[in-house]
């Protein structure tokens, strides 16, 4: 008799574009092309989630804490029997991780690393007292499994993922993505070295994912989209 498959986080996406659908420059500096309302919103997100997951890259280059630093959000989710922050995941197939960095450093919500036995000796062990930490024996970090570890070892129902485009397509390649949230700047980059939702660009995705439009504002001079998979069309503008 064959087990039923581990159930999985809901898993959503959060992210920001350009209108020619980057969401970095080619030497992937920092997301500072979007409006401090899309930064508020960054946190709403978050704040309705139970975890917040973000590859190594990302962490890295946008100098990420992944906290919940809005005092009223943070209120909101205790008042809901929760946490005050989501829990921080963090994905890294090499495992090249700096225990400086402010992921580290903020201790207000448990921090889990999932990487591989890539990860060098000496980081392992400067990064453990610091975080929960998983090594798959893989190149790569299996993220079906990754993510099945989730719910049963810390609760976490749904997860919002920051980024960056491998990780996401990543998750897309394997059936994963449920919701999207982007944000639609009004400013072109160009290059095709810059990477778009699903990284650099390339291939086709093994199966194309589709989705609805849940919802869809204009804020500013910025274009607001939740996409929904599996579900009827409910648009509201």
């Amino acid at each position: 008799m064959t087990g039923k498959k581990p159930a999985l986080p809901r898993i959503a996406a959060h992210m920001a574009a350009t209108a020619d659908g980057k969401i970095s420059t080619r030497r992937f500096t920092p997301s500072q092309f979007t409006s401090p309302a899309d930064k508020a919103r960054l946190h709403e997100i978050r704040a309705a989630h139970d975890a917040i997951l973000a590859g190594r890259g990302t962490v890295a280059a946008d100098t990420m804490s992944m906290r919940l630093s809005n005092e009223k959000l943070r209120a909101a989710r205790i008042r809901r029997g929760l946490p005050a922050e989501p829990l921080r995941v963090v994905v890294s197939n090499a495992g090249r991780l700096d225990p400086a960095w402010k992921i580290f450093q903020h201790r207000g919500s448990p921090l889990v690393v999932f990487s591989t036995t890539r990860m060098p000796a000496q980081t392992r062990s400067a990064i453990a007292p610091l975080c929960d930490l998983y090594l798959f024996e893989a190149p790569a970090v299996p993220l079906r499994a990754a993510m099945a570890l989730l719910r049963p070892a810390y609760g976490v129902r749904s997860l919002v993922c920051e980024g960056g485009g491998e990780l996401l397509r990543s998750l897309a390649e394997g059936g994963m993505l449920d919701e999207i949230h982007l944000t639609v700047a009004p400013v072109v980059f160009g290059g095709s070295g810059a990477p778009t939702l699903t990284g650099l660009p390339g291939g086709f995705l093994p199966n194309p994912m589709e989705f609805q439009i849940a919802r869809l504002r204009t804020i500013g001079d910025e274009c607001v989209l939740h996409l929904v998979r599996g579900k009827k069309k409910r648009t509201r503008v």
